[in-house]
């Protein structure tokens, strides 16, 4: 019996630490829509998919400038981190209908939010659910809304609610396996916008954090970024191509930045368990800095396109979420954007995405990180 109540506890403790080999934690955010009907969310960290009785592999990146942290790091970098419970938002805490923008009117006008079209459930939002949320963000001083993919017919939805607000989109290949496909529907979607067009379209990303999650090794992202870029070239697109990924892939692979137009990484300074929300910013400028040391030609643009802090879920060290961090957070991040001018900022995110799954390798935070 004592032999039985061991292994359980060490399976239960393995659920909530399970780490390896550096990766970054931030799960993967795409869903995938077999059939086009039905959308799951995908949260592969390795080269083998999880189930849902499955544990992922969990990887959490320590700030190597802070030599206090709580994780514990071996010698092949894996780390060992213990989530305890926020103090200062319950799991359950619901957000106060009075509470302020975390945009405000004075924010600078090269920052951008992400946003995902889907439902609670899952489904895809209705163009004119689309449109409303777009409504909802044209109060903030925001010109860039980001997009990931082209299920859901979110092109052809998003580019007129975002006309209609005034702001540029930057929008997503996510599938490599059906890069062409994929190509001539975002194409298709632009040409059939009439008279938006490309002059709508900021940027055009191929692939987010695949070489993070195992999914596509660097020399195939690169490839597609190509492949792609001269497809959207003989369609008339004449702007940036790129891939996105998280600062630690840019890092061991800067060739994937060197193949993109310029260099997109996500930077969320809420998986290191070292880092509090009011340093949030200093986080992201360090991690920029890195990506510079590493890339073929420094001078090269770096856009932040994907950062920000939940506001409920599980602590991860000095990282807690809440209301009043993700706040403190967000003006981090925008005060070191604004102090050293890299190439662009995306929060992360518009809203709630209560379709994903709530899992102990994001502290149970993954649905929470909306800023409205």
């Amino acid at each position: 019996m004592r032999t039985s109540h061991s292994i359980l506890a060490l399976c239960l403790y393995l659920g909530l630490v399970l780490a390896h080999n550096g990766i970054h934690p931030h799960l993967n955010r795409q869903p995938i829509s077999p059939g086009g009907k039905h959308h799951a969310l995908k949260t592969l960290l390795d080269n083998s998919a999880t189930t849902s009785t499955s544990i992922p592999h969990v990887i959490l990146h320590i700030d190597p400038a802070h030599p206090s942290s709580a994780a514990i790091r071996t010698s092949t970098t894996s780390l060992l981190v213990s989530p305890t419970s926020s103090k200062s938002d319950n799991v359950n805490t619901i957000p106060s209908s009075s509470s302020l923008p975390l945009l405000s009117a004075s924010d600078e006008p090269q920052t951008g939010v992400t946003y995902s079209p889907y439902n609670p459930d899952g489904t895809c939002r209705t163009a004119a659910q689309v449109y409303a949320d777009f409504q909802r963000l044209s109060p903030l001083s925001v010109n860039l809304v980001r997009i990931y993919g082209v299920d859901c017919d979110q092109v052809a939805t998003v580019l007129p609610a975002a006309h209609s607000i005034s702001v540029r989109v930057f929008l997503g290949i996510f599938n490599l396996n059906d890069l062409d496909s994929q190509v001539w529907t975002l194409v298709s979607a632009v040409e059939s916008s009439s008279p938006v067009g490309w002059d709508i379209v900021d940027t055009i990303s191929v692939g987010n954090e695949l070489v993070n999650n195992y999914q596509a090794t660097a020399a195939q992202v690169v490839a597609a970024v190509r492949a792609a870029r001269e497809m959207l070239r003989s369609a008339g697109y004449s702007g940036p191509v790129v891939t996105v990924d998280t600062f630690l892939a840019v890092e061991r692979n800067p060739g994937i930045c060197d193949a993109s137009d310029y260099c997109a990484v996500n930077i969320h300074p809420f998986f290191d368990g070292a880092t509090t929300a009011e340093d949030a910013g200093q986080f992201v400028l360090r991690k920029v800095l890195d990506v510079k040391e590493v890339m073929a030609d420094p001078s090269k643009k770096v856009v932040v396109t994907e950062s920000g802090w939940p506001w409920q879920g599980m602590a991860n060290g000095a990282a807690v979420p809440g209301r009043l961090e993700q706040r403190m957070a967000l003006e981090s991040i925008k005060q070191a954007w604004r102090d050293s001018q890299w190439g662009g900022l995306y929060l992360f995110t518009a809203f709630d995405d209560p379709w994903k799954v709530a899992e102990p390798g994001t502290f149970y935070a993954e649905q929470f990180w909306g800023m409205e």
